[in-house]
């Protein structure tokens, strides 16, 4: 474990990394659909994705939220956030079930599938039912081919090992190898454990998957960090590196799945956003790292255009304003805060 200082100026090198601060003075892009949102490098990938992707958990539950079951607001959110220039869209066979893939089916891609990058994601912990999965999220989103398909939130060390022993990421391998995914990956929240043993496995047995979904926030260096543990050995293998949870599921502005909290005002006599801490500023920290995309969901029209506004205000970062914003995050770190991660997993 890295002590204070050592942390401190890690973070510091991160962020002033090329990859951190590439799209800020880049020349804006667009295609046929209209205006883009500025993009990054996946990684050690000839290829580039937008710096923001829609969170697909939420875009499923925003029509169900919203309507009673219907889905129109998850319609109005796709095609608000192509007009906004969104061209990444993240989903999962988990979410309701293969519902979210079959929204995307519905109002995704037969409309935009040749403009955007598509990634989905199976948690299915044997390579039969991968492989049932795969078939499921081709078919359910009406794509040929799926731009990015990872391995759903490892859990721990053990749940690496038997992924493995049960022909996981021998399905992976070869769903790649006949076309039918360009690019895999993995994905967790619960446990730092459970990514470094799995980017030992793939060292030992000579594999490299392409990319990785983690936590990454204000609050997150100050407790069983990802940014500080494993994204160093991602960024040896040169893995692209997407964002989620920025805002610790919207626990540090007070709700949770859209519903009011109040995590600290008991406990510290404040809140995050009391205290100075908005959502622009944990948007702009995680842009400040070299990730290639921040994965954000979001249940409103509101929400995305905010969501737009934090990336399009983004000028880069300096490290008196890092060390200032992580400073305001500390009180609010912790187990209670960021309550997916398992230290001990």
């Amino acid at each position: 474990m890295k002590n204070m200082t050592d942390r401190r100026a890690f973070l510091k090198t991160l962020a002033a990394s090329a990859a951190a601060t590439s799209f800020v003075h880049a020349k804006p892009k667009s295609d046929k659909l209209g205006p883009l949102l500025p993009t990054r490098k996946i990684g050690r990938l000839d290829e580039e994705i937008c710096v923001y992707t829609l969170g697909g958990s939420h875009v499923r539950k925003a029509g169900i939220a919203q309507f009673g079951g219907e889905i129109k607001t998850t319609e109005a959110l796709i095609e608000k956030s192509i007009e906004l220039g969104v061209r990444a869209f993240d989903t999962a066979r988990g979410y309701g079930q293969g519902e979210s893939e079959q929204f995307y089916g519905r109002f995704l891609t037969p409309r935009y599938r040749d403009h955007i990058y598509l990634t989905t994601k199976t948690g299915a912990s044997d390579g039969a039912k991968v492989r049932s999965h795969l078939e499921d999220s081709l078919r359910w989103m009406k794509t040929d081919v799926i731009d990015l398909w990872q391995i759903h939130s490892i859990m721990s060390p053990q749940d690496v090992d038997n992924r493995w022993k049960n022909g996981v990421i021998d399905e992976f391998l070869k769903a790649r190898d006949e076309g039918k995914v360009r690019h895999i990956g993995f994905t967790g929240h619960v446990s730092t454990k459970a990514h470094l043993h799995m980017l030992k496995r793939l060292r030992d047995e000579g594999i490299k998957l392409d990319t990785c979904l983690m936590p990454m926030s204000l609050v997150d260096p100050h407790y069983d960090s990802f940014i500080t543990e494993v994204l160093p050995e991602l960024l040896k293998d040169g893995y692209g590196v997407f964002a989620m949870k920025t805002m610790a599921h919207g626990r540090l502005l007070g709700t949770d799945n859209g519903k009011p909290i109040d995590l600290f005002t008991e406990s510290l006599g404040t809140t995050p956003v009391k205290a100075g801490l908005t959502a622009r500023h944990m948007h702009h920290y995680a842009y400040s790292l070299p990730i290639c995309s921040l994965c954000s969901g979001c249940m409103t029209i509101a929400d995305l255009e905010e969501n737009i506004q934090n990336l399009k205000a983004y000028k880069g970062m300096d490290n008196e304003e890092r060390d200032r914003l992580l400073a305001l995050a500390k009180p609010f770190a912790g187990p209670e805060t960021e309550r997916w991660k398992k230290s001990k997993a």
